[in-house]
């Protein structure tokens, strides 16, 4: 009977020097956000100079990196040059037709067409710049809101019931950073901008388009003023499900904030997609045409994957990395100019039709390769140093998702513990860095519940396996 009892105080003294060595716990009773989508921002202007180039390049963000939402920005505002008549509740389609079925905007209808067609409907219209000139501009004429409505609505109602086929897209974006002094859209004051959304609202409504919704405000800065001006109109709040925020470099303090400000609002079940983030590229430098000087993994794309995952463990619902592809724009202060930002590189201005990829393409696989619309985060925590981490699980099949960023300039060991994920057996191991890109290394065998993997210095890694 002693030595039973001595036998079993061993298994327990083991067990439980196993259970306080374990530095990460995931616990998949405590559930989060939902994730909508993860995706990029692209330019459909692109379309216009090479589509087949285009169609490459976004096959590869969907079927390589596993893209699942796409924002299309394109400018400028200013698409309706005069009045189509005096009735801002009245669409003239004879002068729309004419506008929408142009090259300017074919180029939009085309790429969200073969968007369709590779199954993604989660698509935002986001229109950037100035206004026309009768509108006032860079600055939005007191009085032309109603008008600037009609214009977005217009564009709205065009895809999706005049245009032949017609086309799917989920949401509208029609402000885009009304705070940076006017090149990335109208400067107006906060009431200004609720009225907007509130007629748009009205729009849609009338309109019977059910499938679109708004998002915003989508600023650089600013944003509490013309978030408050959103969520205090209901008609504006019965057509918007997400609010929309900026933020580049690594802070949270643009989704922390929009989150918090949900919380304590009457509309707490409205959610965050962060419609543009990375790492700032070169300070800011690469929207002029310059080139950041390393876009490598450890100035930039690593950066960047650390910034993201911050942006997801403080609960928002989606992310649109800024941008898919290198391409030009008009802004800032209605210039043409090119946006050297992109997954995939533009090396020769005078070849805009040749892509590559840059090391954005394989970091960010770890995460959108993986999490798809319906995981939602679970809980995870580290006591290890320089370790950001993240965990999602699908509730309908079972898959866990386990994510992060080394930014240890050693190797640290992950001693994991699952808890409330009874049957993961294994979890496949991918991991990315400065000199491997995407690579899968040895699989990971959990026993009873705990795992150990050596996670490399200064290393992205991703480990996936199924709780059945």
């Amino acid at each position: 009977m002693r030595n039973f009892l001595f036998a079993v105080c061993i298994v327990l003294f083991a067990f439980e020097n196993a259970v306080t060595a374990q530095n990460i716990t995931i616990d998949g009773a405590k559930k989060y956000q939902t994730i909508h989508g993860l995706g990029v921002n692209i330019n459909p202007q692109s379309w216009n100079v090479n589509p087949a180039a285009v169609k490459e390049v976004i096959d590869s963000l969907i079927t390589g990196m596993g893209c699942t939402s796409f924002r299309l920005m394109f400018d400028d505002c200013d698409w309706e040059v005069v009045n189509d008549n005096n009735d801002p509740n009245s669409y003239n389609w004879t002068y729309y037709d004419s506008i929408y079925s142009a090259p300017r905007f074919t180029c939009v209808w085309n790429t969200i067409e073969y968007l369709n067609s590779k199954g993604i409907s989660d698509i935002t219209l986001s229109p950037d710049g100035a206004a026309s000139g009768w509108m006032g501009g860079t600055k939005l004429n007191q009085g032309a809101e109603a008008e600037y409505a009609e214009m977005m609505a217009s564009m709205v109602y065009y895809g999706q019931k005049r245009r032949s086929p017609a086309i799917q897209f989920s949401m509208l974006s029609p402000i885009n950073e009304t705070t940076c002094g006017g090149s990335e859209a109208p400067v107006m004051s906060p009431n200004q901008l609720g009225a907007i959304f509130s007629n748009i609202a009205t729009h849609l409504i009338s309109d019977g388009i059910t499938n679109v919704t708004l998002i915003g405000p989508d600023d650089c800065g600013g944003w509490p003023s013309s978030f408050h001006a959103m969520i205090s109109n209901s008609t504006t709040m019965s057509k918007l499900k997400f609010f929309g925020g900026h933020q580049y470099g690594n802070s949270t303090s643009t989704s922390q904030g929009l989150l918090d400000s949900i919380k304590n609002s009457t509309y707490p079940d409205k959610g965050v997609i962060m419609t543009e983030a990375n790492e700032v590229c070169n300070g800011f430098k690469c929207d002029g045409g310059i080139y950041n000087p390393d876009y490598g993994f450890i100035k930039y794309a690593g950066l960047a994957y650390k910034d993201i995952l911050q942006h997801l463990n403080v609960g928002v619902n989606g992310i649109q990395l800024w941008e898919g592809y290198d391409s030009r724009y008009h802004h800032p202060n209605r210039y043409l100019t090119w946006s050297m930002w992109g997954i995939f590189a533009i090396n020769d201005t005078l070849r805009p039709d040749v892509y590559t990829k840059r090391p954005h393409f394989y970091v960010f696989k770890q995460l959108y390769n993986f999490v798809k619309p319906g995981f939602q985060r679970i809980d995870i925590s580290t006591n290890l140093q320089n370790m950001t981490v993240s965990a999602f699980y699908n509730p309908v099949n079972r898959d866990i998702v386990i994510t992060g960023k080394n930014d240890s300039g050693s190797n640290q060991t992950i001693e994991g513990i699952l808890k409330n994920l009874a049957g993961v057996s294994t979890l496949k191991y991918y991991f990315t860095d400065a000199s491997h890109n995407f690579k899968r290394g040895p699989d990971v065998t959990v026993s009873h519940q705990t795992f150990s993997k050596m996670i490399p210095a200064f290393c992205v890694f991703t480990l996936a396996g199924n709780s059945k």
